[in-house]
């Protein structure tokens, strides 16, 4: 299944998952493999002390959230959330479960009532336990909300029942938000074809229904790109100058992937494929020159004491001249030991009378 997640930036004690658009594309109810993938991805971060959880989601599948939230919290790692654009639905989910949750200035939080897609045909039976199991779902998101927030779950259940929006302090004074902060990027928000996106990312939310303020900062996010904009009639030069000073800015990985993060995963991606595509090309290369005898040195040079196959080869040659000095010095050593050295012809005895068969046979042989 494609993945929703991805981890990176795996170093110093610390690592990143990006939480950026759908939370899972189908239900984790009753899967298996994608929750163990999640699990065993996040296991292979090994002793990693923190771990920042960067999110702009519309939500998507509460089992998926439910998930998530639970195995991050119960990691050993310091769980930050940092909302960059939207926390809505079941992402609201997964930032409730971390330990801090920080927010852009500018980003937007929602919580509404649970729902839950039915397929076919339902008789009385079916529907009361899907309300039956909607209820359960409901109590556990409220309940998660209370402790995260310190509100009563009737507070709790009136934000849910009507749908709530809110901007980042709102949401921090309500207690789902514990920190804001101005050194996040402006999250742009855009209306593409009367869907809302938010950082580039669909939200599957019609723009018309996005609530005011979101709505107003499709404003702002424009009129912050004009004014960004070369004003008419300044100087080439001093536009060099202030482009310089921006690229200046970038000193460490961190500032790139800040200005650039999109341009970064696509990279690290390409690089991460054509690393695996490279490393297969070696290993096939590696068996195809193995020779009989040498399994244990291409054992070694796959996979225990990686080299390339241009080195495999060399070695290859000096295995071979060593096996052969090998041979031969034990093939002497037999010799000596065998006492052939000793051994000697004889020269043939002196005739007097000659031998007339091989006399006649010397004639005929002239």
């Amino acid at each position: 299944m494609p993945k929703f997640w991805q981890f990176c930036n795996v170093s110093d004690g610390s690592a990143e998952l990006l939480l950026y658009g759908d939370i899972a594309d189908k239900s984790w109810w009753g899967d298996e493999v994608t929750p163990k993938q999640f699990a065993e991805e996040l296991n292979a971060l090994g002793a990693v002390s923190e771990i920042t959880v960067r999110i702009n989601s519309g939500g998507g599948d509460v089992f998926a959230a439910q998930t998530i939230g639970n195995l991050l919290e119960q990691h050993p790692a310091y769980v930050t959330a940092r909302i960059d654009g939207l926390c809505a639905s079941a992402a609201t989910v997964v930032s409730s479960h971390c330990n801090k949750v920080i927010a852009a200035n500018d980003s937007s939080y929602m919580v509404h009532p649970v729902k839950l897609g039915i397929r076919g045909y339902a008789g009385a039976v079916e529907l009361q336990e899907y309300l039956n199991a909607l209820a359960v779902i409901k109590e556990n998101i409220i309940s998660l909300y209370a402790k995260k927030t310190r509100h009563t779950k009737d507070e709790v259940t009136a934000w849910m029942d009507v749908t709530s929006w809110w901007t980042a302090a709102q949401a921090k004074e309500n207690g789902f938000v514990d920190e804001l902060t101005d050194d996040e990027q402006d999250a742009v928000v855009e209306n593409r074809n009367g869907v809302l996106f938010v950082n580039s990312v669909s939200m599957n939310l019609p723009f018309a229904q996005a609530p005011k303020f979101v709505q107003d900062s499709l404003t702002a996010s424009a009129a912050g790109r004009l004014a960004n904009k070369k004003p008419a009639g300044q100087p080439e030069k001093q536009q060099e100058v202030q482009d310089m000073e921006a690229k200046d800015s970038i000193k460490t990985a961190d500032d790139l992937r800040k200005e650039y993060q999109e341009l970064v995963d696509q990279i690290e991606q390409a690089a991460a494929a054509a690393a695996t595509s490279a490393e297969r090309s070696r290993i096939q290369s590696i068996e195809d020159m193995a020779l009989p005898g040498s399994e244990a040195l291409a054992a070694e040079a796959k996979f225990t004491k990686p080299v390339s196959a241009e080195d495999f080869a060399k070695e290859m040659v000096k295995n071979a001249k060593t096996q052969g000095a090998s041979y031969l010095a034990q093939v002497e050593k037999d010799a000596r030991d065998s006492g052939m050295d000793g051994i000697h012809n004889a020269p043939p005895a002196d005739r007097t009378g000659g031998d007339t068969f091989l006399d006649a046979i010397r004639g005929m042989n002239q």
